[in-house]
């Protein structure tokens, strides 16, 4: 092995997946050798059958065509009685010898008996004539004609079953070849039947092992996304997603320490900013009710609006609370029976002045409906929306607050003639902390909180808020909320444990 190079552990994704490769690719490369083994000697003895069986056919054909010339030699011979063709006798017979060897070398021993016995009756039939030749014997010679006669016969005879021999060789071979065939197609089968169920079986079992953990990795990512840190991040299976499980459970944990010192600011700030600004609400209501003196139009004018900017900045600090308790701890509803139209007014009475400074035109249109929902958590659902609306409306805008019953729905529609919602914004409207691109219209900028807590509320109460598309400018926010909030969830799990 070469120095420093490292071995993959087989509990390690990297070991794992190197495990699997070899586990699916070694019996496939395996099968896959072995077919090519089975189909070369498969070709090789097809190879070898062709070649021996145009031999065989070749050997035979000359065979037949030499034995057919000296017949006609020999019975020319006995027919005439001319001994000039002794020696055309000669050719036909040295060809038949020739061939049978041939054949001999070819089928072996299948036909080494009808070889002897054609050899036997070529000499004979050569020896007879030689005899006739000798004797000067005549055309029609008795003893002549005798021997050509049998021997002949005899040959045709052995030349025939030499041909069937062959012909039946050759089938056979075919045969044994057409079976070995069938048997190596059988072998590959039976071991692909075999390997592929253990194959998608071994990758079921890998994907199992790498999946679960990557699932429960991306769920674990997932989670401390939306902000939820309650549960501890275990993650099980190769080392490498171990130690990746490990690394976010301390991340889980560091976030949980960074919400925290978030909340225990929040809360302390919000604290610490409530008491000046008492002190301030307390001083501008004394001025507006005259106890040091009396003022004129344009200094109550002034004091009018530091009020209203202190009651803006109160309800800032009051939302900051509201998600401080939010995050930290389980919100619950109290849900009860009210008028929602007297809700509504008390949020649009809070914002009275605002609504006279900057000459907002305001449109109301409530239906007389009785729900059932937790009465504080909705008027600051409500009061957010409102207090949104109002602090992007130019002045001289207008406002319009729709509120009715569709079937066991409450519906508000809080629409505003100021800038909209920018495309970049919508999809973090929500998220806390966002305050988005555009500018308020008043002197203090948001905090980004109030529609998080609006979201948040909305779906413990079992309801949804959603931006409405609308030509034109504006901001047109829709809330749904069941009119019987008693089966909405009562509590909300904390998003920080």
């Amino acid at each position: 092995m070469m120095r420093g190079m490292r071995v993959p552990r087989l509990n390690s994704l990297r070991g794992l997946i190197i495990l699997g490769t070899l586990l699916v690719a070694t019996p496939l490369c395996v099968v896959l050798g072995h077919a090519m083994l089975q189909m070369r000697a498969l070709s090789h003895k097809s190879t070898r059958l062709i070649e021996t069986t145009a031999k065989a056919t070749e050997a035979d054909n000359k065979l037949v065509s030499a034995a057919r010339s000296l017949e006609r030699v020999a019975q020319l011979r006995l027919e005439i009685g001319d001994t000039t063709l002794d020696d055309d006798f000669a050719k036909p017979a040295s060809q038949t010898l020739e061939s049978l060897q041939t054949l001999d070398t070819v089928a072996g021993e299948s036909i080494g008996e009808d070889t002897k016995t054609v050899r036997h009756k070529v000499e004979a039939i050569r020896a007879a004539i030689q005899d006739a030749s000798s004797r000067n014997a005549k055309a029609g010679d008795p003893a002549l004609k005798d021997s050509i006669t049998e021997n002949i016969k005899e040959l045709s005879s052995a030349i025939n079953r030499i041909n069937q021999t062959i012909t039946l060789r050759t089938t056979a071979s075919l045969e044994e070849l057409q079976t070995s065939t069938a048997q190596t197609e059988g072998k590959l089968l039976k071991a692909l039947y075999i390997l592929l169920p253990a194959t998608i079986g071994i990758v079921i079992i890998f994907l199992l092992t790498i999946s679960r953990p990557l699932r429960r990795i991306d769920s674990a990512i997932d989670t401390l996304g939306r902000g939820r840190y309650d549960a501890a991040i275990v993650i099980r299976g190769p080392t490498d997603l171990v130690r990746l499980g490990e690394q976010l459970e301390w991340l889980r944990q560091r976030l949980i320490e960074v919400a925290e010192a978030k909340n225990r600011f929040l809360r302390h700030m919000s604290h610490e900013l409530k008491t000046p600004l008492a002190s301030i609400r307390e001083g501008t209501e004394l001025l507006l009710e005259g106890a040091v003196g009396t003022i004129a139009t344009e200094q109550r004018e002034v004091i009018g609006i530091l009020r209203d900017n202190g009651i803006q900045l109160q309800r800032h600090i009051e939302n900051l609370l509201s998600y401080s308790a939010w995050e930290a701890r389980t919100v619950g509803l109290e849900p009860e029976e009210f008028p929602l139209r007297e809700l509504i007014r008390s949020v649009i009475d809070a914002h009275r002045m605002t609504l006279l400074s900057h000459r907002l035109r305001l449109t109301a249109e409530v239906s007389d409906i009785i729900v059932t929902a937790d009465r504080n958590k909705l008027r600051l659902i409500l009061d957010n929306l409102f207090s949104n609306a109002v602090k992007y409306t130019p002045h001289d805008g207008s406002i319009s607050v729709r509120a009715k019953s569709e079937g066991a729905e409450l519906v508000v529609d809080v629409i505003d003639s100021g800038p909209g919602i920018a495309p970049q914004d919508r999809d973090r409207l929500f998220e806390a902390f966002y305050t988005g691109s555009s500018k308020a219209m008043g002197p203090l900028s948001g905090t980004g909180i109030g529609l998080s807590v609006v979201l948040e509320f909305t779906e413990a109460h079992g309801g949804s808020i959603n931006l409405i598309d609308r030509q034109g400018t504006g901001a047109h926010f829709r809330l749904r909320l069941p009119t019987n909030s008693r089966n909405a969830r009562t509590t909300q799990s904390a998003h920080v444990a």
